[in-house]
């Protein structure tokens, strides 16, 4: 029944190439849903949410976990979503996640989310808070291709009441390097993104291979 499961979000993320993608000018490198379903890095959700009136749908093979994620930006600065998670040697859950960002006035630089991740408590309630700061933008007409955003924040439950963060190196249009801690594990993938809607990255999450994809959607 898993195997099924599997093969057919594979197959429904690849239908998803006939729908309308993100408009060009949009950065999609900083739009990826994380293992349990928030815009961020691997498992940490950074301030960044789904477009507005777009969808994200992702896959993610992570440690003994993989789930099937889908974000909508329900309003300005705001996403709402619904994540499938398979657990190994424990029942597959649905839950819901929501996050809010916020632009403090006068620091236009500085952006800050606020969200939630199974607020239902289907395996851990967590909250987090964290501020994500574009430190170098990529600006090829300054002859500058490599960016770097960092990410600080805080996370509960499953976040384990500690700091979290991270980090991302763009190296151009189509690559990145994304780092994080979540409280528990430092986690590294490559990320690549193929167009405006395809997303992938590939690399360690718990010590074991992760591997995970998103596309930006609108219908």
């Amino acid at each position: 029944m898993r195997t099924y499961t599997w093969v057919a979000g594979l197959l429904l993320i690849s239908a998803c190439a006939t729908a309308q993608v993100e408009p060009r000018g949009e950065n999609p490198a900083i739009r990826f849903n994380t293992l349990f379903g928030s815009t961020g890095l691997i498992t940490v959700p950074t301030s960044t949410t789904t477009r507005h009136e777009r969808f994200q749908l992702g896959t993610a093979f992570g440690k003994d976990t993989r789930t099937v994620s889908l974000n909508w930006g329900i309003f300005p600065s705001i996403e709402v979503g619904g994540v499938f998670v398979d657990r190994q040697n424990a029942d597959n859950k649905v839950l819901g996640t929501a996050k809010v960002t916020i632009i403090p006035q006068n620091f236009d630089w500085l952006e800050i989310g606020l969200g939630t991740i199974d607020p239902f408590d289907a395996i851990e309630r967590t909250a987090y808070g964290i501020a994500s700061v574009n430190v170098s933008v990529p600006d090829e007409a300054q002859g500058r291709v490599v960016g770097l955003r960092v990410h600080l924040g805080y996370g509960t439950g499953l976040f384990r009441d500690k700091v979290i963060g991270g980090g991302e190196i763009f190296l151009g249009e189509q690559f990145s390097i994304v780092a994080e801690y979540n409280g528990a594990d430092t986690n590294a993938v490559l990320r690549y993104i193929h167009d405006e809607n395809l997303r992938m990255q590939l690399g360690v999450q718990g010590k074991v291979l992760h591997f995970a994809t998103t596309y930006g959607l609108s219908f």
